[in-house]
């Protein structure tokens, strides 16, 4: 069998198969333009280039080409930003709009231009008589023949850019309290500057070259609308040589395009990320120790309140309602941990209060002000999504400083604040590094600070941590904790982690399918866990049942389970039984376990110094139990090994639901 890679390269070789056809296809392609260069009087090409006639065209080519790239720009940008970011009846056809142009033969698409804006089309007349212009047989048709062949090209590539870039980057600057257009002009486009840039160029270049819809609409007039695909098209019946030589020098102008797109037509929808060529991303430089966050100074940042002057305080309420159904209030200064299994509504539930989703809606208010009203970026309401969101074409700084700008904060003040948040949070050294430059939990801390620095009323952070190591993780948590102290607002931190929940929380609520399950602080929640969600998050097992007339409760999953405080029959409860109150045992145990079933070891796992195994029973659900590797390898304990599991009553902790 053929190999299908290269040795000592790793590159695919292509089949027989698919090489020829590739090849005849390559060959198709490169004959034609082998031709003009073969033909070429290159003796003669500067004659012929610089003849009055060539040069006039090469102007008004170039004055088309550039008013068409312009009006390209006006119209196509916002067309773009409006079919990658909004949905609404017809989109479908209004990119067929967009496309056609790039399918319909140029004649007919001049035809189509003389029938919509010519003398005797739909606005043409109109056009005359109230401004008087005239269009067809003017260099103004030329531009407007060149705009509607070559304005797909800008939309089109625009759009992927667009589509691929995160919203969570607009949505993170709307919470930092910039207006739509100052997020698009801010944030949007300089993201979106290679896909436009690429765009551009071949809208210009399209432009440069439209020769059918141009000849159709604005007729062939030598400097008025003559452009140099005509004059081409004129020297070939008289001057064959200089129509050669003209050909070369648009084909020129069209590879030298190509080449300086290198690829980004066809490339795809990378995001600026910062990384360095080859893919690798930059070194980003040691992560730093804790040390540098405890040794910050105490003092308040330039922008914060005075010493001696009281922090402004924004107590929360809001009337959550859509697929979350619930009511929140918190003092200033709380942290509410916000927890619950995938799909529960927590990120909903972040987005309903910032204003950003059509699946819940709540009813807010801040202290005395009710913002409910008003847009996301007006409402004080500060975000910090799961990756952070930095804009990566800003550095850390520049980051940093982004929201008191937009607060109208003058250059070197919003800069003097933003350097004073970073050195708070242990990354001042890296103030003028762009977010490809730093590690996970450096680009964290800076969001964080450019989270915190305009002094938002209400601070939510969605699972900030998550994307972090162990070590990293702490370091930031540290940071967090010690920082959330002092902020007058309420924070609400989205985390799967229940030391996260534990340490940097003051409540703990517990959501399933939008509504709140358990709203209480941390301490309750691991006592007395009211979801087998949340407990198998604490490492517990979490059995939910029926209590029955014979004192046992009857699992959901299959068996029965007793225990040592019987509830009423009927009554729905919850058992909550710790991995270390699990025994296992290779024959059936007597005496004091009164829960024993058969099971099989399906799973060994190392959790510090001791050994969790999970038990596929026969008769109940699967437990968990927590051993010692001593005890595991005195019971042979092995994958597939048949055990009994034993659980006193008296260790099954019940909470009713």
């Amino acid at each position: 069998m053929r190999r299908l890679r290269s040795r000592g390269t790793g590159r695919t070789r292509a089949p027989v198969a698919l090489a020829l056809p590739a090849l005849l296809a390559v060959a198709f392609l490169l004959t034609p333009l082998v031709g003009i260069l073969s033909r070429t009087e290159w003796g003669d090409l500067g004659t012929h280039l610089t003849s009055p006639g060539v040069t006039e065209a090469l102007k008004l080519s170039l004055y088309v080409s550039f008013w068409a790239l312009g009006l390209s720009l006006v119209l196509g940008v916002p067309l773009a930003w409006i079919l990658a970011r909004v949905d609404f009846p017809g989109k479908v056809l209004v990119r067929s709009l967009v496309l056609l142009p790039m399918v319909l033969p140029p004649t007919v698409g001049g035809v189509a231009l003389l029938l919509g804006f010519g003398r005797r089309g739909l606005l043409g007349p109109w056009l005359e008589d109230t401004f008087g212009i005239v269009l067809p047989f003017h260099t103004s048709g030329a531009v407007l023949a060149a705009t509607f062949v070559a304005m797909p090209f800008l939309v089109i590539s625009l759009e992927g850019t667009l589509a691929g870039m995160r919203p969570s980057y607009e949505e993170t600057a709307a919470s930092l309290g910039a207006s739509p257009v100052r997020v698009f002009l801010t944030v949007t486009l300089p993201m979106a500057a290679p896909g436009l840039a690429a765009g551009a160029a071949l809208t210009w270049a399209r432009a440069l070259g439209e020769f059918g819809a141009t000849i159709t609409f604005a007729g062939n007039l030598p400097g008025t609308t003559q452009t140099l695909p005509l004059q081409v098209y004129l020297l070939l019946q008289d001057q064959p040589e200089a129509a050669t030589s003209v050909s070369l020098l648009l084909l020129v102008i069209a590879m030298a395009v190509l080449v300086a797109l290198r690829g980004r037509w066809t490339g795809g929808t990378r995001e600026r990320t910062g990384r360095a060529p080859g893919g690798t991303q930059a070194d980003p430089g040691p992560e730093p120790a804790a040390a540098p966050v405890a040794a910050a100074p105490e003092a308040p940042p330039p922008g914060s309140p005075a010493p001696g002057t009281p922090t402004p305080r924004w107590p929360l309420h809001a009337d959550v309602s859509g697929f979350n159904q619930l009511t929140l209030d918190a003092e200033p200064g709380t942290t509410i941990a916000v927890v619950g299994p995938n799909g529960a509504g927590k990120t909903t539930l972040l987005r309903a209060l910032l204003g950003l989703t059509p699946r819940a809606h709540a009813t807010l208010r801040l202290g005395p002000t009710d913002v409910t009203a008003l847009p996301p970026h007006q409402r004080g309401v500060a975000w910090v999504p799961q990756d952070g969101a930095l804009f990566p074409h800003l550095s850390a700084l520049s980051n940093t400083a982004y929201g008191l700008r937009v607060q109208g904060v003058p250059r070197a003040a919003a800069r003097r604040t933003a350097q004073a948040w970073l050195d708070r949070l242990g990354v001042g050294h890296l103030a003028h590094r762009r977010p490809g430059r730093l590690s996970g939990g450096q680009a964290q801390r800076v969001a964080l600070a450019r989270a915190l620095a305009p002094s938002p009323r209400l601070l939510l952070l969605d699972e900030p941590l998550a994307a972090l190591d162990q070590t990293t993780r702490a370091h930031v948590r540290h940071t967090l904790r010690s920082h959330l102290s002092g902020f007058g607002g309420v924070c609400l931190i989205v985390t799967h982690d229940p030391v996260e929940a534990v340490s940097l929380a003051d409540r703990v609520l517990v959501l399933e399918d939008g509504r709140t399950l358990q709203d209480a602080p941390p301490a309750e929640v691991t006592r007395h866990p009211r979801s087998p969600w949340v407990a198998r998050m604490l490492g517990r097992n979490a059995l939910p049942g029926t209590a029955t007339a014979d004192g046992t409760l009857r699992l959901t999953d299959g068996g029965h389970l007793v225990v040592a405080e019987p509830l009423d029959a009927g009554t729905r409860a919850l058992a909550i039984i710790a991995p270390e109150a699990v025994s296992l045992h290779r024959a059936r145990p007597g005496g004091s376990p009164r829960n024993v079933w058969p099971g099989t070891v399906r799973e060994i796992t190392a959790v510090g110094s001791r050994l969790r195994v999970l038990v596929v029973l026969d008769d109940a659900p699967d437990l968990v139990a927590e051993i010692t590797p001593q005890a595991a390898a005195e019971l042979a304990l092995a994958d597939g090994t048949p055990v009994y599991v034993g659980i006193k009553a008296t260790e099954v902790t019940l909470v009713t639901t």
